[in-house]
């Protein structure tokens, strides 16, 4: 289940903090919302932040005017003891890489990097979110937006019934028969004078992930797999990233031929393949779409009529941007295509950082 950890200093935001849950529990399950930690007597409160922390979507840090030099009883700034409960839940939504939206209230600041122990001061880097007194309604609305386009709208899907995996898989197999047989296709004759296989694609039939290129290259033609060559590499590696395989996604493009040469597939062909990609789409029912570079991401954006239609890749890489299919609710995710790490290896990070947001997913 989807949840909120809300971190903050009683000392320095008790108040505010009750008022943003009230105001939080209003739009959203209560049973989603951590507001403290419940530590039992005798139990390791590390592994008790870590166990809640690790549960958790979306982590909403607080600061409020005295956050950063609230002291214990002996003068020392809490924030630099090892023990202390907020520093450590914290360090742990660093370390499992969660969304973390830094709240300002109270006229807090976030403060300088400097001034913090490191292993927490990567989150300044967060951009942060103002709940001021006069308006707290209007914030504490805009953050609840905020929350909403970053959790999961289907989280990770049960193991299906074995019947059912094996009709999808059937009415996978007829997708690929039914293009097999295609020959009003505009590149089926590409395809038989270079005796190339037609690439619908590969992984599992129930994946809540898909991914979705867009044309397959010479090496998958000639074998039927997408994405088996240099760019194939660098998806595997990312996928190990988040400790999933191959076989525990889906992976396919928006042609499902490849093009004679290297270009953009022609309105034409996407008039012809679309169809067959809805089918995988409908079959498969990802609760998240992955559009593998720009091409991808802009049809995709433009079927899905989303808002950010017309924006950049480079702006919109790694957002979850919330969609609506006939099966239900779904986020699409533009990322680069890992082509594009093989001649900028400086984006492989950024490609990196971007999977980080798909285990939300798994």
């Amino acid at each position: 289940m989807s949840r909120i950890f809300i971190n903050y200093r009683r000392q320095d935001s008790e108040g505010y903090v009750g008022r943003l849950y009230d105001h939080l529990t209003q739009h959203l399950e209560k049973d989603l919302i951590f507001l403290d930690v419940e530590i039992k007597p005798g139990a390791d409160f590390v592994e008790a932040i870590e166990s809640a922390v690790q549960s958790c979507d979306v982590f909403l840090l607080v600061i409020g005017p005295s956050w950063l030099n609230a002291a214990d009883e002996q003068g020392r700034r809490r924030i630099d003891l090892e023990n202390d409960f907020v520093r450590l839940e914290i360090a742990t939504a660093l370390k499992h890489n969660k969304v973390i939206i830094p709240v300002l209230v109270g006229r807090g600041q976030i403060p300088s990097a400097n001034d913090l122990p490191e292993d927490i001061r990567a989150f300044v880097r967060r951009n942060a979110v103002e709940l001021s007194h006069n308006r707290f309604a209007y914030d504490a609305g805009r953050l609840v937006e905020a929350i909403k386009t970053m959790m999961p709208a289907r989280g990770a899907k049960g193991r299906v019934a074995p019947d059912v995996l094996s009709e999808k898989q059937a009415r996978i197999k007829s997708v690929r028969d039914d293009l097999v047989n295609a020959t009003n296709s505009p590149l089926y004759q590409v395809r038989v004078n270079n005796r190339y296989f037609p690439v619908i694609g590969e992984g599992s039939a129930d994946a809540n992930i898909m991914f979705i290129g867009e044309a397959p290259g010479k090496t998958e033609a000639e074998t039927g797999k997408p994405f088996c060559g240099p760019s194939g590499e660098v998806l595997d590696d990312m996928l190990r990233s988040i400790n999933l395989k191959r076989e525990d996604v889906f992976v396919t493009n928006l042609l499902l031929d490849r093009p004679p040469e290297k270009r953009e597939p022609t309105p034409e062909e996407l008039a012809f393949y679309m169809p067959f990609v809805d089918r995988l789409i409908d079959i498969i029912q990802p609760g998240v779409i992955v559009a593998l570079g720009r091409f991808a991401m802009d049809y995709l954006l433009r079927k899905l009529d989303a808002p950010e239609k017309g924006g950049t890749i480079t702006k919109l890489h790694g957002k979850l941007i919330k969609a609506k299919l006939p099966y239900g609710d779904i986020h699409l995710v533009p990322l680069y295509h890992p082509a594009v790490t093989l001649y900028n290896p400086s984006q492989k990070e950024t490609l990196r950082q971007d999977f980080q947001k798909l285990k939300l997913f798994i």
